[in-house]
């Protein structure tokens, strides 16, 4: 049960086509990671993201590439 609740998570959260950019909340709330997390990640440049009058946006194709580029074969 609990995977499928993850799994609605995780699809409300990122649909494939909805939105472009997402807040870092949004983003730190996909990653199971705090806001904290996020930003060091941009600053560190791992994360790439936009400022928009004054607010940070993570493109969707950004979070994608982070995903792939972050896997790790165990």
């Amino acid at each position: 049960m609990n995977e499928q609740v993850t799994y609605q998570i995780h699809k409300n959260i990122l649909p494939s086509t909805t939105k472009r950019y997402y807040r870092v909340d949004e983003v730190a709330r996909y990653f199971s990671v705090c806001d904290q997390t996020v930003y060091r990640l941009i600053d560190l440049g791992d994360l790439k993201a936009i400022r928009v009058m004054g607010c940070i946006r993570v493109p969707v194709e950004e979070l994608r590439e982070f995903e792939e580029r972050s896997k790790v074969d165990f």
